[in-house]
């Protein structure tokens, strides 16, 4: 069996704006049918790049945004973003980090990148003080909540819908709280 090269981790810059999005189009692609109406990812996909560069340019260096890439062989495989959690359906817990986005290139899937890009990102909202963490995903999507089940975290709230293009789509948010230690 040939060795695979570990991925290295490292924080997005504008140069992977359109590797990121291309990344992006594939995983939705391959996850979101059945889940995420047909039109709804076809405009996520036509405005990713836009999105991503947008993105990228508009952060000061200090903001509690976080975007990561897991790339090998200068090929990025896969990204996550994190932030302060965010009150786009419901109130977050106080002092809450969000797992906004974690996404793997297909090919990628099953061979521990995500698991690591997961681990690396919200080892960083845990070391800038966030507690609890929080995680959004579609109810349907069962490879989404049998990964985060795995990671130790549980579903707080069951039954909520985000509206996408007229549509009611079920989400689920994931919670984990850290345990406070003398450092914080």
């Amino acid at each position: 069996m040939a060795r695979v090269e570990p991925a290295t981790l490292r924080r997005a810059t504008a140069a992977d704006t359109d590797a990121l999005a291309e990344v992006g189009a594939r995983a939705w692609r391959a996850t979101y049918p059945g889940i995420v109406p047909e039109a709804v990812l076809d405009e996520w996909i036509e405005s990713a790049p836009a999105g991503w560069r947008q993105a990228v340019a508009n952060q000061p260096p200090e903001t509690p945004w976080r975007a990561w890439v897991a790339e090998r062989s200068g090929v990025i495989l896969g990204y996550a973003t994190t932030t302060a959690a965010k009150s786009d359906w419901l109130p977050p817990p106080e002092g809450a980090g969000e797992l906004t986005n974690l996404y793997l290139d297909p090919g990628a899937i099953g061979t521990g990148v995500g698991s690591a890009l997961y681990d690396h990102a919200i080892d960083g909202l845990r070391l800038r003080g966030y507690n609890p963490l929080v995680v959004w995903a579609f109810r349907d999507n069962q490879r989404a909540i049998r990964f985060y089940e795995h990671k130790g975290l549980a579903i707080d709230v069951p039954d909520h819908d985000w509206v996408l293009g007229g549509v009611p789509c079920p989400i689920v948010r994931f919670r984990m709280d850290w345990p406070v230690t003398a450092q914080g």
